[in-house]
């Protein structure tokens, strides 16, 4: 394996403790702060919140909230 490239693992492993947000398949986005997560990419978040993804407005603060892996298109690290 290319020792430049790294897996998206890693990425979390980074973020662990972080602001991040979360794409879903559904297309909702999920701000939080990432504070578990496993190899199946579930996710833990505190101070979760639902945001709208075009403008970035608040919908509605959802506080702690478990993301199963098989429903995340994406996260990022704000």
């Amino acid at each position: 394996m290319d020792s430049g490239k790294e897996l998206p693992l890693s990425h979390l492993k980074k973020s662990h403790g972080a602001e991040v947000t979360v794409r879903l398949k559904n297309g909702s986005q999920i701000v939080g702060k990432l504070i578990v997560y496993d190899e199946m990419m579930n996710l833990v978040l505190d101070s979760a919140r639902e945001v709208d993804p075009t403008s970035g407005e608040v919908k509605r603060s959802v506080g702690t909230l478990f993301i199963r892996g098989n429903n995340v298109l994406f996260v990022t690290l704000e």
